[in-house]
């Protein structure tokens, strides 16, 4: 049936390959943050709890390949990426 998912999908709003815009909520101490590397099933740890965040909230980037000014300037912390975490390398650099 299609209501049996296989384990470990359907973890987060968005469901597609691509990289989009995600907002986080940690359940632990309540810090919300943002960011324009968010994935499909993919989380971000928290940095104060270090527990795995998944987004809420996800919706497309505005720009290809680009975002509002204010991510621009922000390292993406890769140490917090699944994603990176899983590649061995920055989430953004496969395509």
């Amino acid at each position: 049936s299609y209501q049996a998912r296989p384990k470990g999908e359907g973890l987060t709003p968005y469901q597609g390959k691509k990289r989009c815009f995600g907002e986080y909520r940690c359940p632990k101490c309540k810090r919300k943050w943002m960011s324009g590397n968010s994935w499909a099933n993919m989380g971000q740890e928290c940095i104060k709890c270090h527990i795995n965040v998944h987004p809420h909230k996800q919706r497309p980037l505005e720009k290809p390949g680009g975002l509002d000014v204010s991510d621009q300037s922000k390292e993406h912390p890769q140490h917090l990426c699944e994603k990176c975490k899983k590649l061995g390398h920055y989430c953004r650099r496969v395509q």
